[in-house]
C-alpha cells in the first residue's frame, strides 16, 4: 500500500495536469451548453436523472479525449532509455492533439447552430469557402484562432517541461499511462460500441446528444469512417417486403406534352416561415408573394437534412446522403443513379448551373460534373466580377442573375438551368444600396437578405418575361435546407426545422394552387424530368410533383450521423440507424412540445412509419454497397 501511495505521489505532476485538462474541457462544454441553450429548447432536460445521464456521458467522452491526447507523451516515458529529444517530440504530439481538441470544441460552440451536430469530416469541404472572399470579421476570427493556438501551445509546452523535469530522475509515469490506456481501451471493449459517438442515444435524446460528445472524438471517428457508409447494412426485412414498402426505381406517370425549358432556383437557407403569411417572420416579398398568386405552392414540403451539400444532392439526384462527407466526394460516388444532365442531353437539352461562389466551393463543380450538367458558371465567369459587390460567400445575387439572363439568351431551347443563390446564406451580407434602403427596418439579417433576393428575382423576371423562351418555361423554387429566420428568438424542432418552401410557376398556365400534401426535396429531379417529357425508369427516392398527390405520403429526414426520421401527416418517428431501433414517436400537430413519446404504444401508424423507415434505410445502404 505504501508503495502504491509513493507511486501516486511520484506522478502527482502528471495526474494534476490530466485533471486540469478534464476540467478545461468541462468548462468549454458548459459554455457550449449555455450558448446553445435557448435555441435547443433548454436541451429538453426535465429531471435530475436526465441531467446525470448527460453529465456522465459528457465526462466520459471528455476523459477519453484527455487520455488520447496525453498518451503519446506518457507512453514515451515508459521507455527504458531516457531521451530528451524523443520526449520533446512526444510532448509536441500531445500538445498538438490538445490544441486541436480545444479549437474543435470551442469552434463547435458557435458552429453548432448551423451544422446542428458536432464536428465531422465535412469540415474539410466547407472550411476554405469563407476565407476565399471574406470580410474583416472572418480574418479576425482566423487571426484569433492562430493566436489562441500559439498561446495554448506555449502554455502546454511549459506544463510538459515540468513533467519532463519531474520524470527525469523518477520512475516512469506508469500509473498515469495505465489509467489513460484503460480509458481509451474502454471505447473498444465489450458490446456497447462506445467508439461510436452516437452511443449515448441509448440514454439521452437526439437533441441532448451533442452535450455528451466531444468534438475531437466525433471528428476523428468521422474521418475514419469517411470512406464508409455510415449506416450499417441491416436486413430488417426480406427484399420483397422492402420493395413493397419502398422502391427507388420510379417512372413518371404525368409528363409535359411538349418539353419545356426548366429553371430551378435553389434558395440558400430559406425557411418555410418566409413564405408563410401567418408567421411573424414573414418578410415583405413583393415579387415572390405576387408569384404565389399565379403558381402552385407546396406548404408541406420537407428538406432531407440541415446541410447544403446534402440538399443539392437530394434535388439533383433524388438520392439520400448517408455518408458524413458529401456523396460526390465519397468513395460511393460511383453509386447507381440517374444522371439528370446526361438524361436531358439525350432529349437535346442544354444544361447549366450558376452560382456566385468561387470555383468549386463546397465541391459544387464536382457535383455538377457528377450529375452530367454541361456548364458550370461561378463568380470568376462573370465579366468584371472583381469590381462588383461581394457577399462573404461570393458574388451578390443580382450580378449572377444578370449574367445568367445573358447566358440564357444565347442558349438554344430546350434548356435546364439552375441558379444557387448565396445572399441568404449567413452572415446575410447586403449590398451597400440595399443596406441603406433597409437601414430603418428592425428585422433580423436573414429576413433582410431574403428581401434583397426577392428584389433580385423581380429584376430577373422583368427581363426574362420579354424573352422568346419565357412562355415555354417552368420555374421551380426549392430551399436547400431550413435555417432559423431569427437566430435570437427561434429554436430547432424535429419537424419544423425541416420545413421548406417549394413553388412551381408556369407562365403559360397562370394557375394559383396550394398543395397541402407532404412533398420532399427528393421530388425535384423527378419533376424536372417530367417537365422534359421523360417517363423513363428513374432511380430516385422522390416522386414527380406532376403525379397524383399521395395523401398518405411519408417523407424522410436526417437529424445527424445516426438518427433518421419518417414523417407523415400526423406523426414523426426517430430511428437510430447505428443501433437499428426506434427512439421516439410524437403526434407533432397536437403535441407541439414533443412531450408524449408514443414509441412504446401499439399504434398502426407508428408501426407503419417504423417499417417504412427501415425499408428506406435498407434500400439506401444496399444501394451504396452494391452498385448493381
Amino acid at each position: 500500500m505504501m508503495q502504491f501511495k509513493e507511486a501516486i505521489a511520484s506522478e502527482r505532476t502528471a495526474l494534476i495536469f490530466l485533471l486540469k485538462l478534464l476540467i478545461l474541457l468541462c468548462v468549454v462544454k458548459t459554455i457550449f451548453f449555455i450558448y446553445n441553450y435557448q435555441n435547443n429548447l433548454g436541451w429538453e432536460i426535465n429531471s435530475s436523472r436526465e441531467a446525470l445521464r448527460i453529465f456522465s456521458w459528457a465526462v466520459y467522452y471528455d476523459l477519453v479525449c484527455v487520455a488520447l491526447c496525453a498518451l503519446p507523451f506518457l507512453l514515451m516515458t515508459l521507455l527504458p532509455i531516457k531521451n530528451r529529444v524523443l520526449l520533446s517530440v512526444a510532448a509536441a504530439c500531445s500538445i498538438s492533439l490538445i490544441v486541436l481538441t480545444l479549437i474543435l470544441n470551442i469552434a463547435d460552440i458557435f458552429y453548432f447552430p448551423f451544422h446542428r451536430q458536432r464536428a465531422d469530416a465535412d469540415l474539410f469541404y466547407v472550411l476554405r469557402n469563407p476565407f476565399k472572399n471574406s470580410g474583416a470579421v472572418v480574418w479576425w476570427i482566423l487571426a484569433g484562432m492562430v493566436v489562441f493556438a500559439i498561446l495554448s501551445a506555449t502554455y502546454f509546452w511549459k506544463q510538459y517541461r515540468l513533467q519532463m523535469k519531474a520524470q527525469q530522475n523518477a520512475a516512469p509515469f506508469l500509473f498515469s499511462s495505465l489509467i489513460c490506456c484503460v480509458v481509451v481501451a474502454s471505447l473498444f471493449i465489450g458490446q456497447s460500441k462506445k467508439i461510436i459517438p452516437t452511443r449515448p442515444l441509448t440514454d439521452v435524446s437526439s437533441l441532448q446528444l451533442p452535450l455528451t460528445q466531444n468534438s475531437l472524438h466525433s471528428f476523428l471517428y468521422s474521418v475514419y469512417r469517411s470512406r464508409e457508409s455510415v449506416i450499417p447494412q441491416q436486413q430488417y426485412m426480406t427484399s420483397a417486403e422492402q420493395a413493397d414498402l419502398f422502391s427507388p426505381y420510379k417512372s413518371n406517370v404525368r409528363v409535359a406534352n411538349l418539353p419545356k425549358n426548366i429553371v430551378l432556383f435553389i434558395m440558400e437557407s430559406v425557411p418555410y416561415e418566409f413564405f408563410d403569411s401567418s408567421s411573424k417572420y414573414k418578410p415583405l416579398l413583393p415579387f415572390l408573394d405576387s408569384l404565389k398568386n399565379h403558381a402552385t405552392y407546396y406548404n408541406n414540403a420537407f428538406s432531407y437534412s440541415y446541410s447544403s451539400n446534402k440538399g443539392i444532392t437530394a434535388m439533383l439526384t433524388g438520392l439520400p446522403t448517408i455518408t458524413d462527407i458529401p456523396l460526390y466526394h465519397s468513395s460511393f460516388a460511383n453509386i447507381n443513379k440517374t444522371d439528370i444532365g446526361k438524361l436531358l442531353e439525350k432529349r437535346n437539352y442544354r444544361s447549366s448551373f450558376f452560382i456566385g461562389d468561387n470555383y468549386d466551393d463546397f465541391g459544387f463543380a464536382k457535383c455538377c460534373n457528377w450529375t452530367g450538367i454541361q456548364h458550370y458558371y461561378c463568380m470568376q465567369d462573370v465579366p468584371g466580377y472583381k469590381k462588383m459587390e461581394k457577399h462573404t460567400m461570393g458574388l451578390q445575387d443580382e450580378y449572377v442573375l444578370d449574367f445568367m439572363q445573358q447566358q440564357l439568351q444565347k442558349t438554344a431551347q430546350p434548356f435546364f438551368a439552375t441558379q444557387y443563390n448565396i445572399s441568404t446564406h449567413y452572415p446575410n451580407d447586403l449590398t451597400a444600396a440595399f443596406a441603406l434602403q433597409t437601414r430603418n427596418l428592425s428585422l433580423p439579417p436573414a429576413m433582410k437578405s431574403m428581401m434583397y433576393y426577392d428584389a433580385c428575382l423581380q429584376s430577373f423576371f422583368k427581363q426574362a418575361s420579354i424573352q422568346p423562351w419565357y412562355q415555354n418555361t417552368v420555374f421551380l423554387f426549392c430551399s436547400d435546407h431550413w435555417a432559423r429566420p431569427d437566430p435570437d428568438h427561434t429554436t430547432d424542432d424535429m419537424v419544423n426545422s425541416f420545413r421548406i418552401p417549394i413553388l412551381v410557376f408556369e407562365p403559360g398556365s397562370n394557375e394559383r394552387r396550394t398543395v397541402t400534401n407532404l412533398v420532399s426535396q427528393f421530388d425535384i429531379m423527378n419533376t424536372v424530368l417530367a417537365y422534359a417529357g421523360i417517363k423513363d425508369s428513374i432511380t430516385s427516392y422522390g416522386t414527380s410533383l406532376l403525379d397524383a398527390a399521395d395523401t398518405n405520403r411519408i417523407v424522410f429526414t436526417k437529424i445527424n450521423t445516426a438518427v433518421y426520421q419518417a414523417i407523415d401527416k400526423n406523426y414523426v418517428l426517430g430511428f437510430n440507424a447505428e443501433e437499428g431501433k426506434a427512439l421516439y414517436c410524437y403526434e407533432y400537430k397536437t403535441d407541439t412540445a414533443r412531450r408524449s413519446n408514443l414509441i412504446k404504444i401499439n399504434n398502426p401508424s407508428t408501426a407503419l412509419l417504423d417499417k417504412t423507415l427501415k425499408a428506406f434505410l435498407q434500400t439506401a445502404s444496399h444501394q451504396y454497397l452494391h452498385k448493381n
